[in-house]
Parts: C-alpha cells; sequence; structure tokens
C-alpha cells in the first residue's frame, strides 16, 4: 500500500510540474517577455538623458544648460506633486514645487525630442512618464450610437467598470456607461488624451472618470 501511495505522490507533483510548465513556460512565457521588458525599462529610466544644472524659469518655460524642459501641461502643473521635489517638508502642486527649486542646481532625466527634454525624473524622483501629450478638450452634446457615446463626432473612450463618482449626479454610484447614459442628450465637458481621432476620457464636467 504504501508503495502506491508513494507512486500515487510521484504522478501528482509529476503532473504539478507538467501544468506548471505548461502554465509558465507556454502559455505565460508572452507575459513573462513583457514583464522582462517593462522591469528593463524601469531599471533604465534614469540612464535616459541626464541634465545637471541649474533649473531656470523664463517666460513660462523651465531650463537646464539653456535646454527647454517640458514638465507636463497645464493640468498636470496645477495638480498634487507625487512627491516633495523641493524637499520643504510639503506636497504641494507641482508648479509649486518647481518654483521651489529654481534658482538651484537639479538632476533632471527623460527623453530628447527635437530639442527638448521630456522629464521623467527629477533629482531621481519620479515625476511622470516621459512622453509628449496634451490634455484636450471637448464641449459638446452627449450622444449614443450604436453602443458607442460621442461629443461632436469625437468617439469617446471611458473606463470599464464601476465609477468611482455619480457623474450623472443621480444618487448611485454607477457602471461608468451607466453614469454616461445619464447624461445622454445633454450638453457635456469632456478633457483627456487625444489617441487617433478618438480620446480617451480623463474628466467628465470636471469630475475625474477614470
Amino acid at each position: 500500500m504504501k508503495k502506491y501511495i508513494a507512486i500515487a505522490i510521484v504522478a501528482i507533483v509529476g503532473l504539478a510540474v507538467l501544468l506548471q510548465t505548461d502554465a509558465f513556460g507556454i502559455k505565460g512565457f508572452g507575459k513573462m517577455q513583457k514583464m522582462h521588458r517593462m522591469k528593463h525599462i524601469w531599471r533604465n529610466m534614469l540612464n535616459l538623458t541626464r541634465e545637471e544644472g541649474m533649473l531656470e524659469y523664463e517666460n513660462g518655460t523651465y531650463y537646464i544648460n539653456g535646454i527647454p524642459l517640458y514638465l507636463g501641461n497645464e493640468w498636470f502643473l496645477n495638480s498634487i506633486a507625487k512627491s516633495d521635489y523641493d524637499m520643504d517638508g510639503n506636497y504641494e502642486y507641482v508648479w509649486q514645487e518647481l518654483e521651489g527649486l529654481v534658482g538651484n542646481e537639479v538632476v533632471v532625466n527623460g527623453v530628447m525630442r527635437n530639442g527638448v527634454l521630456y522629464v521623467s525624473h527629477i533629482n531621481g524622483m519620479w515625476l511622470r512618464i516621459p512622453k509628449q501629450g496634451e490634455i484636450a478638450e471637448i464641449n459638446g452634446v452627449l450622444e449614443l450610437i450604436d453602443g458607442k457615446y460621442y461629443v461632436n463626432s469625437t468617439q469617446l473612450i471611458i473606463k470599464k467598470g464601476f465609477s468611482k463618482s455619480d457623474i450623472d449626479r443621480d444618487g448611485s454610484l454607477e457602471r461608468m456607461w451607466e453614469e454616461l447614459n445619464g447624461l445622454v442628450g445633454q450638453e457635456i465637458k469632456v478633457d483627456g488624451f487625444m489617441k487617433g481621432d478618438k480620446i480617451v476620457v480623463l474628466h467628465i464636467n470636471g469630475i475625474w472618470a477614470r
């Protein structure tokens, strides 16, 4: 009996190993590759373009060593900073943190495009994804056509699942599509990032929608 139990245990362990190999060696191979690439990217973020010098501000633009910096659009600059960049003990708006660094020696990292440095880090502290992007804003009547939402013929890309806020003001927290259904036919204001001829919605009527 003990012999048969031992054989059964070996068989179960062997099957588990095979299943694990299948899950992570075949089906999970692509996912593991993606994770590896992402780790490589993040580990090398500080090895992108690096500039060290005094942070300057002139005519609405920040500079370091004469290089103009892109630190984010107006919406981002007026958001709460992720870190205390100027080390004054307070978490402030991004523009206030930057204001506290003007005239000081800083190290910035990012991606250089067309003579502009799109900043990802300040003094080794994460700021934002170093990509060019402007917040687009659309005003118009929300329409529902063939199960898709449009404002001024621009399709809205909305998050899936439940909304964090009562966007349509009906007193209930609902799925995002239900929130939008409550606004169909109404004049709304939407902002977000353009993706081709569509817009990835960030706010609806000033309410966070991601």
